[in-house]
């Protein structure tokens, strides 16, 4: 991909990782609105930069894609859980945490609520890379399956199992990867011609219409296994990304965007730690303080903190996934490999 697609793909996961962290603010209009698009956009963009692997090396591939994206799962859960035992003292309530990182899935709440989306994300990567050493007909049969089995996880009593690490939200969200897969090509070309803006911008603004008015009911939570319509969970959530990505390619034209894409270069750190710091000025100041003060906090300070990690190479294997320091300029897909597809979570 050419400089400018990069720009607006880094971009993109600037706004998406905003989304993320607006949507835990409290703000139940804002997470109900936010939560139809904002991991489909981020499964949809790390698709869009994956790299069909050799099955001869997909062992060896994929314990790469683990030991990268379950590093910093690993430092930033024992660093929450260390700074809460520095302040409780309650060994039993550690042990508890550590606990619960190590199952994963729906057991991860407060200060750990996003950390579900890494290994739902490494399963997806796993799976998909898996799948795409068959012929063409096999992996769209494969992925209509899972995301046909996925509904229907969610449709009856299964959706209530709490299974490890979130493995089956991965059904679902092999489908929004594939889309960006399949469409490395497509989706560059299709957000690059004038008209389309013009075209994805009403259509956006009529399915939120039909839903103010009741015209329809919908509503889409990942890490909840809450996805019980079958058509509008494909429609919807790419039509949005979509506008997102279209909207972010032409803003990149006349805007100095670097800035955002800074930001979404540095979405592991937001991610992680949007929440435990927003929980912990909450608690020193004795009051929620609403949707822009969290989202400024959420997002800035976690920035700070990554532009401070970034200058020790320890540091930064630990909790940014690079060695750190000055990076040469590389194109989006070999970042994206070094990063292992990392974007933020719900």
């Amino acid at each position: 991909m050419n400089k400018r697609r990069e720009l607006w793909i880094d971009a993109a996961k600037g706004f998406s990782i905003i989304f993320v962290v607006m949507g835990h603010s409290g703000d139940a209009a804002a997470n109900h609105y936010l939560s139809w698009f904002r991991m489909p956009l981020f499964f949809m963009l790390s698709g869009l930069v994956f790299k069909p692997v050799d099955p001869d090396r997909y062992l060896g591939w994929a314990a790469k894609r683990t030991k990268g994206l379950m590093t910093p799962y690993a430092a930033y859960g024992i660093l929450i859980a260390s700074v809460l035992l520095l302040f409780t003292f309650n060994i039993k309530g550690f042990a508890e945490n550590i606990a619960r990182l190590l199952y994963g899935g729906l057991s991860l709440t407060g200060p750990y609520g996003v950390f579900w989306f890494i290994t739902c994300l490494l399963f997806t990567q796993l799976l998909f890379g898996f799948i795409v050493r068959y012929s063409m007909r096999t992996q769209l049969l494969l992925i209509a399956a899972a995301y046909s089995l996925s509904h229907l996880i969610s449709l009856t009593s299964l959706h209530n199992y709490n299974l490890p690490w979130n493995i089956d939200v991965s059904l679902l969200a092999v489908t929004y990867y594939a889309v960006g897969y399949y469409g490395k090509k497509a989706i560059p070309a299709l957000i690059s011609r004038r008209i389309a803006l013009p075209l994805l911008l009403p259509l956006c603004a009529g399915v939120f219409a039909l839903e103010r008015t009741g015209l329809i009911h919908y509503s889409l939570n990942m890490k909840y296994k809450e996805y019980n319509a079958l058509l509008l969970d494909l429609i919807i959530p790419l039509l949005i990304s979509l506008t997102i990505c279209a909207g972010v390619y032409w803003l990149s034209k006349v805007l100095p965007l670097q800035w955002l894409g800074n930001l979404g270069r540095n979405t592991i750190a937001i991610m992680y730690l949007h929440l435990p710091v927003n929980y912990a000025l909450k608690y020193l100041l004795g009051t929620d303080y609403g949707l822009v003060p969290f989202t400024v906090i959420g997002v800035g300070v976690p920035l700070l903190a990554a532009l401070w990690i970034s200058r020790f190479p320890l540091l930064s294997r630990l909790y940014l996934g690079h060695n750190g320091g000055s990076r040469p300029a590389v194109s989006y897909s070999e970042r994206a490999a070094v990063r292992n597809g990392v974007s933020a979570g719900d």
